[in-house]
């Protein structure tokens, strides 16, 4: 492959060493967004401006990009990086010298203070592109339109971040000799005879594919890339042959390690996660970790691959994904996600584990979570310490916001064998008429508490949800039950909007909506408090052993707090953790949360719960 197309790529990176004038290979390329200053209305490249202290309205320090122009003569302008761009242009380029210079890598900019550097970046670095754009590339190359992207910003469930409409197609997110030399290889991969050394090659083509794109941001030392469709105000685009090479030296300890495996019993396959092709009660063991609502738009972020691949993307439309702009609701995940963990539950073996990756910091994921798996049968481990998976790179929000899992909780639920009952509410078909019906009536409360003036409908299908072996239930058993624990108000509704008519006040066509009587809040309320109050105890002993196996810290994270209330809370409140938090304990000024540290602050917080002004507050508002 080398032999076939490094000349090319030769041609496309060549330039010339300003040391010693011989030849040299352009190693990357950085490309910087123009801004006008507003004071002396000069055209500046933003890598141009100087990075200095400002004032903010407030009157507190934070950093700005200065205009060099007026920075020189002593004035301080910031360039707003959200006014209008005049587009990016070649800002720095660093090469290597194939002609024996010591150090062989060098660096230059279209500003340089030496004359010399100037003049070449002019002349080689500069020609070179010009030479690039005015000809035609001679191979097949993507034009998509990027997922049939509307005019408003947005293609599909992906957020184009603000700024960045300037591209349409996917094409358009690559310099042209980038953009060549990606053409010209993969046209050389295409006709390498032997399948299994072309689709390795072409897998190791397509991982450095994004990294030699516009979205590479230019940082001191390395490119780096944003997971989201993003054209950042300075980009680095690196020489396409040597960041494949780079990659394929990386690739090949695991691609021997690959044909070192002397077995045919395995089988990689990409089924549909709801149907999936193997007999039930055959499999030992299930690891999985699902995409959860909508937070990342998976089925988008592979459409750069897969338009220069040739792929078919009509899978997009069976993706287990919230995505509203394709009419995906978070009911349509929630239904797929019973679909895939149904048929889980199929394949395992009685008795067997399924471990489920778990990354969201929404509780009321996690309960919708809890209630699929339950449905489909599977029991949770009541494990006391919180299993996850810790990576070694973190995120920027992962070092530094106050609500977000830092790590990924593993949460294991195992198949019951064969005649084991299962610890939940959930109606199997074998109770007898008083324990159906104080289930029935546990459900309601439940849902009714989260979900006050549902119509009766929606609790029905909250009932029935719960009935994993029964099906049905009789309507006449239900109404008699709603009506012990609730009452009914009818909301009056306008007859006809485009006449101007009075409310009926009557009833008849109101819309019924159904409410906790006031006895049963009162029992809420009482029972929550003893939930809450358990709940504050176990979090509060783990805060208490935390501080003492860390000393120094002031508090403790948000993450480590919720990973250990899913574990070890078992009976757990209707309110969310980060509602419970601020009636016990006290927020740092970093985010994390500490125990009172005196009487006094222990006796403010008792009062305070003591009034349950913050959780009776939000109740009777949900209810107005």
């Amino acid at each position: 492959l080398k032999r076939k197309v490094k000349p090319e790529i030769d041609w496309l990176y060549e330039t010339k060493c300003d040391r010693c004038g011989g030849k040299a290979t352009t190693t990357y390329t950085v490309y910087s967004q123009v801004f006008q200053c507003p004071r002396c209305l000069e055209k500046v490249p933003l890598f141009d401006c100087i990075e200095t202290q400002g004032i903010t309205a407030q009157g507190k320090p934070r950093k700005i990009n200065a205009c060099p122009h007026c920075y020189k003569k002593g004035k301080m302008e910031e360039i707003n990086t959200r006014a209008e761009k005049f587009g990016a242009v070649p800002v720095l380029i660093s090469y290597r010298c194939e002609n024996g210079c010591k150090p062989p890598h060098g660096k230059r900019r279209h500003n340089d203070p030496e004359e010399k550097k100037r003049e070449y970046f002019q002349t080689y670095d500069l020609g070179k592109i010009r030479e690039i754009e005015a000809k035609k590339i001679p191979y097949w190359y993507p034009k998509d339109r990027m997922m049939h992207a509307p005019e408003d910003q947005e293609c599909w469930g992906v957020k184009w971040r603000a700024g960045t409409s300037n591209f349409r197609t996917v094409d358009e997110l690559f310099t042209k000799r980038n953009l060549w030399a990606l053409a010209a290889i993969l046209a050389s991969i295409k006709n390498i005879e032997n399948p299994i050394i072309r689709d390795a090659i072409t897998f190791c083509w397509n991982s450095v594919l994004l990294n030699l794109s516009r979205m590479t941001t230019n940082r001191d030392r390395l490119g780096f890339l944003k997971g989201t469709y993003y054209l950042p105000q300075e980009c680095r685009c690196t020489n396409v042959w040597g960041t494949l090479a780079n990659k394929f030296r990386m690739m090949i300890s695991g691609w021997k390690a690959i044909n070192a495996i002397d077995t045919t019993d395995l089988m990689i396959s990409t089924s549909d996660a709801r149907s999936i092709p193997i007999p039930s009660n055959s499999v030992d063991y299930i690891f999985t970790d699902p995409p959860y609502a909508g937070k990342e738009q998976y089925g988008e972020l592979n459409f750069v691959w897969e338009a220069w691949l040739g792929f078919d993307t009509h899978w997009h439309d069976e993706e287990i994904i919230v995505n509203k702009i394709r009419g995906k609701t978070e009911e349509d995940w929630a239904n797929m996600m019973r679909q895939a963990m149904a048929e889980c539950y199929r394949l395992l073996k009685p008795g067997r584990w399924l471990s489920l990756c778990y990354h969201d910091t929404s509780e009321g994921t996690w309960a919708l979570i809890q209630d699929i798996m339950a449905e489909s049968g599977f029991v949770v481990d009541q494990a006391d310490v919180a299993l996850f998976i810790d990576t070694g790179q973190k995120s920027y929000n992962q070092k530094v916001a106050d609500k977000v899992n830092k790590r990924d909780l593993v949460i294991n639920f195992r198949k019951p064998k064969p005649g084991e009952l299962i610890p939940s509410i959930a109606i199997t078909g074998d109770e007898d008429k008083t324990t159906f019906t104080e289930k029935v009536r546990q459900i309601i409360q439940d849902y009714l508490e989260a979900n006050p003036g549902s119509t009766k409908d929606r609790i029905y299908d909250e009932v029935v949800s719960r009935m994993v072996r029964c099906g049905q239930m009789e309507a006449h058993d239900f109404d008699s039950i709603l009506r012990t624990v609730a009452e009914e108000v009818k909301t009056p509704v306008m007859k006809n909007l485009f006449e101007k008519k009075e409310p009926d006040l009557s009833g008849t066509h109101g819309i019924a909506r159904w409410y906790l009587k006031e006895t049963q809040l009162d029992i809420f309320d009482e029972a929550e408090s003893a939930r809450e109050e358990a709940a504050a105890q176990k979090i509060g002993a783990f805060i208490k052993k935390f501080m003492s196996e860390n000393p120094g810290t002031e508090g403790v994270h948000y993450s480590d707090l919720f990973e250990h209330y899913i574990y070890t809370v078992n009976d757990k409140p209707r309110r969310q953790l980060i509602e419970i938090l601020p009636d016990y304990f006290y927020k740092t000024e970093q985010g994390t949360w500490r125990l009172p540290c005196s009487e006094e602050e222990e006796e403010a917080k008792r009062e305070a719960r003591v009034k349950g002004l913050s959780r009776r507050v939000k109740r009777y508002l949900v209810q107005l």
